[in-house]
């Protein structure tokens, strides 16, 4: 359960008005609804799931029922990229009790489809935990706990109390009661939590489940993992507008990355490479010389994650060559090649580098949000512009819907000038409101009337009441050396590591935008999906194309509507790639058939 602590600020204490708060609801998940497939087929051995997919739901080919949220952000160290997280939410993203008991209430669950495990003698069941991670810790009255499904109902085999975790441990069950092997055999996963929001976090990694033959399965994996997404390819910016880049790339652009791998008991032997398309065409391709780059990673339980460090992946100067005047993105493919035995699942890893019209310091997620509790408090973000006489048009700002609204809350809008390496004099203000937008969409803030900017800049607010306003913060980028408030006795820096949701957008020309500056060229529905696919474009006369993962060309039509229909029955569950291309410009967006 939750435990709600009053907390008596005093001004000695330098960052005490500072507060950073757990979410009550989970925007990502809003909108999406997990159907698990209609088809009744039993899972034959070996069963794995390690949750690696780039989307929110678990794959329904696997699981009967899910309440889960898959994801790459909350955990720490996991052994291969991407987790489920058991939280106080419902299968919606929403609290599923504002006002619950004050015990720890049933919340998540995790059920398999039926799995074959007739016709053998024993088998094993693996898999990672971590409670809290970049979460909420779970309390001692919380619990995750695993369920066996018997002919007399279900019976609980495993279970764990709450605590904070900074590692993954395993959890090994040997299978042999003839109870459960059986040719319908079920599991699932549960979780006990405070239900009223985002709170008491595990995070589950690589199931698996297969016939126990040999004692080194269950203490070997065999898998060589991406750890976290790819990062961005910018120094300073995880986003940020086309023509500021090309104003200074070499400033702009990093010389290496390094991605961290994780050896679970594999190979040593891994080869690397990525390579980068601008609308599915490859431009660029690490190394320069040859495939792929050979490295030795060593065992996790040796030396920890690995890090291209000695050397690190270098990065061309050239490596985004484009002539676009505005706007565009990247895909970056990030590929690890490893010994054939090895789970091929979390071996591909993408990352789009997008260069539109705002900067960000942000991924788009917020894990947690961010609030000063002082009437007259202000915070202000660092942004630097490297065209000149640049307008600004436009401040976007994340508010996560929180139990108390703050909607009809005012605050002063501010921008300010550079003195000093801290926010100087008022350049601009508007009285707004905090917008709570549905899926984690930015609110934009149009400036009434857009005026030139130049050089370094702040963009941010101050509060007319004692509310907190909390705006997003995404605890997977650090941007402080940028992020600064003042409660009354001048600008410090935050002392919460992470980087606020706030977007200024700058442009020479007028943008046209409702909710965010990226604009699609078409509308894509459902996503993920599985018989049909709807995509619209807003003019007619396109051609569509359907590419796979490896950029292959599936199918392609020319359409002279606006509203196209698909059927993809013939295609098999995995990433695919739409592009729709006109007289005018070239776009694509990315699709999941399930």
């Amino acid at each position: 359960m939750k435990n709600f602590v009053i907390f008596l600020f005093f001004p000695t204490l330098l960052f005490s008005q500072e507060v950073v708060s757990d979410l009550v609801s989970n925007a990502i998940l809003k909108g999406n609804k997990f159907e698990s497939t209609s088809s009744k087929s039993i899972i034959s051995l070996p069963f794995i799931d390690d949750f690696s997919y780039d989307f929110p739901q678990v794959n329904p080919d696997l699981w009967e029922q899910s309440s889960v949220f898959v994801n790459r952000t909350y955990p720490i160290n996991p052994p291969t990229i991407g987790v489920a997280t058991f939280d106080g939410m419902n299968e919606k993203g929403l609290a599923r009790d504002f006002y619950p008991s004050t015990s720890s209430e049933p919340s998540d669950t995790l059920l398999s489809k039926e799995i074959d495990l007739s016709g053998i003698d024993s088998a094993f069941f693996l898999f990672y935990y971590q409670g809290k991670g970049m979460g909420d810790a779970p309390q001692s009255q919380d619990k995750l706990v695993l369920e066996f499904l018997s002919d007399t109902g279900w019976v609980q085999i495993w279970e764990t109390s709450g605590q904070a975790m900074t590692e993954f441990e395993k959890v090994v069950i040997v299978i042999d009661s003839a109870i459960f092997l059986s040719n319908d055999f079920q599991f699932r996963f549960r979780n006990y939590a405070t239900i009223s929001g985002n709170f008491d976090h595990w995070h589950i990694d690589y199931i698996k489940i297969d016939e126990f033959v040999n004692p080194n399965a269950i203490n070997e994996l065999n898998d060589v993992s991406f750890v976290y997404n790819s990062p961005s390819f910018l120094k300073r910016y995880t986003q940020m507008p086309w023509t500021h880049f090309q104003q200074d790339m070499l400033i702009e652009l990093k010389d290496s990355i390094d991605i961290l791998l994780r050896n679970n008991d594999a190979s040593n032997s891994v080869d690397y490479q990525y390579n980068v398309f601008e609308n599915l065409n490859l431009i660029t391709h690490y190394p320069s010389s040859g495939i792929s780059r050979n490295v030795s990673v060593l065992d996790f339980d040796t030396i920890g994650n690995f890090s291209f460090q000695n050397p690190p992946i270098d990065i061309s100067s050239a490596v985004f060559s484009s002539f676009q005047p505005d706007t565009i993105s990247f895909l970056v493919q990030n590929i690890i090649e490893t010994s054939s035995s090895d789970y091929k699942n979390n071996d591909t890893l993408y990352h789009t580098q997008k260069f539109h019209h705002h900067f960000a310091y942000d991924d788009g997620v917020a894990e947690s949000a961010y609030g000063l509790n002082i009437n007259g408090a202000k915070i202000a973000y660092q942004f630097k512009l490297n065209r000149p006489d640049e307008k600004l048009r436009a401040v976007q700002m994340y508010f996560p819907q929180m139990l108390d609204t703050v909607s009809d809350i005012p605050f002063e809008l501010i921008i300010w000038n550079h003195n000093n390496s801290q926010p100087g004099d008022t350049l601009y203000t508007q009285t707004v409101y905090p917008v709570h937008t549905e899926n984690g969409e930015f609110h934009t803030y149009i400036i009434d009337n857009p005026f030139l900017v130049s050089g370094v800049i702040y963009i941010g607010c101050e509060q007319t009441t004692d509310d907190l306003l909390n705006i997003g913060l995404d605890k997977n980028n650090s941007a402080n050396d940028y992020m600064f408030y003042n409660i009354g006795s001048g600008w410090n820096n935050s002392s919460y590591p992470g980087a606020w949701m706030i977007r200024p957008i700058v442009s020479k020309d007028p943008i046209i935008l409702s909710s965010d500056d990226i604009v699609d060229d078409f509308k894509l529905y459902p996503n993920p999906a599985k018989s049909e696919l709807f995509i619209e474009t807003n003019k007619p006369e396109n051609v569509i194309s359907i590419y796979n993962i490896q950029g292959v060309l599936i199918k392609r039509i020319t359409s002279n509507t606006t509203l196209n229909r698909f059927n993809i029955d013939n295609l098999a569950s995995a990433i695919y790639f739409i592009e729709v291309e006109n007289s005018e410009n070239r776009s694509y967006q990315k699709i999941i058939v399930k």
